[in-house]
């Protein structure tokens, strides 16, 4: 179990609500794609396999890290299913979200089965996935995540390795809000990279959560980015997106921010992904 940080004399756990990993036999060649796709925006601070974040973690001192999987065709959920199945059984300390594509007419039955087995979340990445977010057809398999009573995780915003693409505008998740108020909702990227103001005006204090994935230094050097989490600071998750950013400097970002309060850290870290998941072998009265 990696150590937890000590702030101010005070124990404080981490969980990295935003994390990537791949099969060994396929981690090098995912990696490589992504890079080549970032057209040189992008870098690799792990080899995406399960071991290499593991270390990563330690490094970091980060407890647990939830893996997001995009299934990127017809039948991936179930691939991707039967890979957590095989691998979340390494280590207690990293959460599998499951994937389903919308083209899949069997998401429903994939959908029960990932419950029963125990994954609490969705990811869906409309991008890479090559539907709009906001398409009414995508609605009904939102619709069965949520009866089954799971996180639905986005992508949000612009992806520098999709330019060109808006499926994942923060405009059509604003529509998707006005269908699903209330609703287990993280939006990854605090909503939408470089796009504070809109992000605060269309999604701010609409009781959807936003992990700080990939975009913490942008959000430290952007008031707007700032307003935006003060307005919204018990809805803000910590995560890194890793490989493509360092676990450890952006828990030393964090942990030695001078304007963040000890509570707020720990909200950051811990308190406000509790609210979404469940881990057994920690109370929720931490």
């Amino acid at each position: 179990m990696a150590a937890q940080i000590n702030i101010k004399e005070k124990e404080i756990m981490i969980i990295d609500a935003h994390a990537h990993i791949y099969p060994d036999s396929v981690a090098a060649r995912a990696i490589a794609t992504v890079i080549e796709n970032g057209r040189g925006t992008v870098e690799s601070y792990t080899d995406g396999t399960f071991n290499g974040l593991l270390n990563s973690m330690d490094e970091a001192g980060i407890n647990y890290s939830i893996i997001l999987s995009v299934a990127t065709g017809m039948g991936h959920g179930n691939s991707i299913l039967q890979w957590i199945r095989k691998t979340a059984l390494r280590s207690k300390r990293m959460i599998f979200f499951g994937s389903v594509h919308p083209l899949d007419h069997d998401y429903r039955e994939t959908i029960k089965e990932m419950k029963m087995e125990g994954i609490q979340g969705i990811k869906f990445h409309p991008g890479y996935q090559n539907f709009p977010a906001d398409s009414r057809e995508a609605f009904m398999l939102y619709q069965e995540v949520l009866n089954n009573d799971m996180v639905i995780h986005f992508h949000s915003g612009f992806d520098p390795s999709l330019p060109e693409c808006d499926f994942t505008s923060v405009e059509r998740f604003s529509n998707l809000l006005s269908a699903f108020s209330g609703s287990k909702i993280v939006l990854a990227h605090a909503g939408g990279m470089d796009e504070w103001q809109k992000v605060m005006d269309l999604l701010g204090g609409r009781g959807c959560y936003f992990d700080i994935a990939y975009v913490l230094e942008k959000m430290q050097a952007s008031e707007s980015a700032r307003e935006l989490y003060r307005q919204n600071e018990d809805f803000f998750l910590f995560g890194t997106d890793s490989p493509w950013c360092s676990q450890k400097k952006y828990v030393d970002l964090i942990q030695n921010s001078p304007t963040l309060t000890t509570e707020q850290k720990e909200k950051m870290f811990f308190r406000n992904i509790m609210k979404l998941i469940n881990i057994d072998d920690i109370k929720k009265s931490v």
